[in-house]
């Protein structure tokens, strides 16, 4: 691992919980399609260089979130196509597959979507998609589907009965349901009838950050109930809508996670797409109520911009007093506990 983050040296403590803990994005964006540029080598052994050990690879981000089947099995196809002939990526299916990731130096990708629209009202398709390596189902975009209810619906409808049908199909195969963008009623019911451990994987607190895809206390309390855990993202909204957000304010959101959950119901996110360019960032067309104004220069807070700041980013969690055993759970072992208990 590199001895310095974007953001310059990093302290020895950092690199001793970098190197000992298995680091897991709990939304890391995609590899392929788009795929990340960078000038030499190769954007996964950057990615590991830089302290992280696996992510949550969202299988299509482009041209939408929220791709028909079809189009979900193209980029299925690419991301296995592009492991085969990649010697430093491994694909996650199982818990010793991210040991043995972390162990080799190579980047572990678990196959997320960030919608279940691709479903469709067939139930077959969830099995299928677990045969072919999903193991992480966001249940909405920001909105309505035949599962649920997104975050930006007014309704708040929650969960209807097919939705709850697939929360149990993904039970029963070791699926890992994902209540992120979803709606509040839609968590509040997903938690109910899921038997494991679910997740918000990449979002902030609502107490702290007015912001309709940050989550309320509700939320957070019903999805640690299930043992599960909350991802918390530096994308900008979500952390401080009145300011830019710094790294300060970033912790806050950690603290109050922590206090509300507990020590092993939080875990870290960056939500970075690194292939992504001004001209295909479209959320700010669609979701301004979410957004808030903010540029594809200032989406992230100050401090955390990119993957490159991970040393740096624990060398805040260490300034703000978390000792170390705290910060590798939220690093990757609270998301290493939940995967055993979903995948089995």
């Amino acid at each position: 691992m590199n001895a310095s983050s974007a953001s310059g040296q990093i302290s020895d403590r950092a690199k001793a919980i970098l190197r000992d803990t298995i680091v897991f994005d709990g939304l890391g964006g995609s590899v392929v399609h788009p795929t990340p540029y960078v000038p030499d080598g190769t954007y996964e052994e950057r990615v590991v260089s830089y302290g992280w050990s696996a992510i949550n690879a969202c299988l299509v981000s482009e041209p939408t979130y929220t791709p028909t089947f079809e189009e979900l099995l193209g980029a299925i196809y690419e991301n296995l196509l592009f492991i085969e002939i990649s010697p430093k990526v491994r694909l996650i299916e199982k818990l010793d597959d991210l040991k043995a990731a972390k162990k080799e130096g190579q980047l572990g990708l678990v196959f997320g979507m960030q919608s279940g629209d691709a479903i469709g009202r067939d139930r077959k398709r969830v099995r299928l998609l677990h045969k072919l390596g999903l193991r992480i189902l966001q249940l909405t975009y920001m909105e309505r589907n035949d599962i649920g209810d997104g975050c930006l619906e007014p309704e708040n409808r929650g969960l209807t009965h097919f939705g709850i049908q697939v929360v149990r199909d993904c039970n029963r195969l070791g699926m890992v349901v994902d209540c992120s963008h979803v709606g509040v009623q839609t968590t509040i019911d997903a938690a109910k009838y899921s038997s494991k451990p679910i997740v918000i994987s990449h979002a902030a607190c609502r107490a702290l950050a007015d912001n309709p895809r940050a989550v309320t206390d509700d939320q957070m309390k019903a999805v640690a109930d299930t043992g599960g855990l909350l991802g918390i993202t530096p994308y900008a909204p979500y952390i401080r809508t009145d300011a830019p957000p710094t790294m300060d304010d970033f912790m806050r959101h950690f603290d109050h996670a922590v206090k509300l959950m507990g020590e092993d119901k939080v875990a870290i996110a960056t939500d970075m797409f690194d292939g992504k360019t001004k001209l295909n960032w479209v959320t700010p067309w669609y979701y301004p109520e979410v957004m808030r104004n903010t540029t594809f220069s200032s989406r992230r807070v100050e401090g955390f911009r990119s993957k490159a700041d991970l040393g740096h980013v624990v060398d805040h969690f260490i300034k703000h007093g978390y000792s170390d055993a705290l910060i590798k759970k939220i690093l990757g072992d609270n998301w290493m506990r939940v995967l055993g208990q979903v995948w089995g």
